[in-house]
């Protein structure tokens, strides 16, 4: 072996380029794959859809289909879950993948010093990369939302209109205007979901409230929502620089999401409070906890949740801590130093 500090170099450079090679070619196919996949799934979500649209219309109509009808929409669903963990599981192993092709290419960075003319530093590196997942994980997030919520609402009013073409075409008139009622009000509570789901998107109140007016504001619809308990109690602040705000308020979001899966309920208590300059956001709920090394061992990470907290806090120069253990709840907290006039 060639004791030339270059050559080494050199020698080292190879061998992270042959293997990085083979990764991205790895990384390219599972990508194929997975687009495949959610094309599937979305084939799928659309099928169960439209047999759970015939499935009830042949019920409420004692049609002599409906029992074929009701067994075909159970086989659909069965199909769409196995392809939607399917789809899950390979998501969940391709994002290993492409934290290991970094990982490399950060070392690849680290040996060449330079990386686009600028001196290598593999944590900004890291640090640009989660920031690009972050993204990408909240628009799966809201892709997951409009299914769960507008998609829903307009499903739902689809199905509303074919029975009322129905009706109609029988003469029912009695039945379709309790029909037709029933549907407005449908449509009111679809156009009032869709218009919180606008507003937590981009809240406006923050830049005319500050932070605690636009909690105050968002904490009034989640009650509505959720009906859920969740206390609110805040130091007057002074206005922060608006990068700090989005943040703070996303993490309050995120940690009532985490509370509203996982919680079974319980209460949320809510605390900012600032000590000599440093300004402290908590979000305690009383549910269930959970142990956070058993959670990071099945799933091979943090959660996705947890993670893009945790890095929107270190982006504000924030520390994020969570406790939780079994039977005692958990407790999302972010400290923030600030400057007080």
């Amino acid at each position: 072996m060639s004791r030339d500090p270059s050559a080494l170099l050199a020698t080292a450079h190879t061998i992270i380029s042959e293997q990085i090679g083979r990764l991205r070619d790895l990384h390219r196919s599972a990508q194929e794959r997975l687009a495949q996949l959610e094309q599937k799934v979305r084939a799928a979500e659309r099928q169960l859809d439209e047999l759970l649209i015939q499935s009830r219309f042949a019920a409420e109509r004692g049609l002599p289909t409906a029992e074929a009808a009701a067994a075909r929409e159970r086989q659909s669903r069965t199909e769409h879950e196995a392809l939607a963990a399917e789809y899950a599981e390979l998501r969940r192993a391709l994002r290993q993948l492409d934290q290991l092709v970094r990982q490399i290419d950060m070392s690849s960075a680290t040996l060449s010093g330079t990386v686009e003319g600028e001196p290598a530093d593999p944590w900004v590196q890291a640090l640009r990369a989660q920031v690009i997942m972050g993204r990408e994980d909240e628009r799966h997030r809201l892709a997951r939302e409009v299914h769960d919520g507008p998609a829903q609402v307009l499903a739902n009013m689809l199905m509303g209109l074919e029975r009322s073409q129905t009706l109609l075409a029988d003469g029912r008139q009695e039945r379709l205007g309790s029909l037709l009622a029933q549907m407005s009000e449908a449509a009111r509570e679809g156009l009032h979901e869709v218009r919180g789901f606008i507003a937590d998107l981009r809240p406006a109140r923050l830049d005319e409230q500050g932070l605690v007016g636009a909690l105050q504001e968002y904490l009034r619809r989640y009650r509505d929502r959720v009906n859920a308990a969740v206390s609110f109690d805040a130091d007057p602040l002074p206005r922060l620089p608006a990068e700090a705000e989005i943040v703070l308020y996303r993490v309050v979001q995120e940690s009532l999401q985490n509370a509203r899966k996982h919680a079974r309920g319980a209460p949320v208590h809510i605390i900012i409070n600032v000590r000599k300059n440093i300004l402290t956001l908590t979000v305690r709920d009383e549910g269930p906890g959970f142990d956070p090394r058993e959670v990071a061992r099945r799933a091979g990470r943090e959660s996705w949740g947890l993670t893009s907290m945790r890095e929107r806090a270190e982006l504000i120069g924030a520390r994020f801590v969570v406790t939780t253990r079994p039977g005692h709840g958990t407790e999302v907290a972010l400290r923030l130093p600030v400057l007080l006039v």
